[in-house]
């Protein structure tokens, strides 16, 4: 008997403690207006590891929130942002960075949207990079420049990596780029492994394949991010 009431009262207090929790049927968007990667925290909690435009979290408690926000800057020191909003229950609430001036690119502000109907879960942004620094677009036009005027891929590989490196970190587009500009494939293998550590959008790093075009050389650059 006794032990029955000990049953009794352990059942009625998970039952308290399930009732308690809130419900997770609320949903955030946030999305910047000019492409600008970011990554973004929740409650403490990292959503997105790796830098992206647009981070949708979806099975999340209504109510206040507390967003922290490192938007990474092209040639710039990133910028960070705090900011509260509030979840509506059964809603996807949206938010925008955008330019605090219009017309000027940083600093950015977040802004929201709408708020639509919640459906379905959304699932985390996910990946393993945080980059500080990224080179800009002058900073890629001149490495070109420097790579052109060198005669030998050897020193044009070493010219990129040491402006990768000097920066801290490059967009897979731009390192696609400079993989072009470098004749013999197996040093756009090197530079593609050595940058991959830089790589701010390694989501999008697949694109860099597009730069070889033996097979051998795929599949050593694959057999590397398998490893990895």
């Amino acid at each position: 008997m006794k032990r029955f009431y000990i049953l009794s009262v352990l059942m009625l207090c998970l039952i308290q403690l399930v009732q308690a929790q809130p419900a997770l049927d609320a949903a955030l968007l946030v999305e910047t207006q000019r492409g600008e990667y970011f990554q973004l925290t929740i409650g403490g909690r990292l959503i997105n590891p790796s830098p992206a435009p647009r981070v949708a979290v979806g099975e999340l408690p209504a109510g206040r929130h507390i967003l922290h926000l490192r938007v990474l800057g092209r040639g710039r020191r990133a910028q960070n942002i705090t900011a509260e909003v509030i979840l509506a229950s059964g809603y996807e609430s949206v938010y925008t960075l955008v330019p605090t001036v219009p017309g000027r690119t940083f600093p950015l502000v977040l802004r929201k949207v709408e708020d639509v109907p919640y459906s379905r879960p959304l699932p985390p942004a996910s990946g393993n990079v945080a980059c500080q620094y990224v080179m800009d677009q002058q900073d890629v036009d001149r490495v070109l420049r420097f790579m052109k005027d060198e005669g030998f891929d050897d020193r044009r590989l070493e010219i990129a990596k040491g402006e990768i490196k000097l920066v801290g970190g490059i967009m897979t587009e731009d390192l696609y780029l400079l993989m072009k500009a470098i004749s013999f494939e197996d040093r756009r293998v090197a530079l593609a492994k050595f940058a991959y550590d830089y790589v701010c959008d390694r989501q999008r790093f697949s694109r860099v394949f597009d730069a070889l075009e033996f097979s051998s050389n795929r599949r050593e650059l694959q057999d590397f991010l398998y490893k990895r």
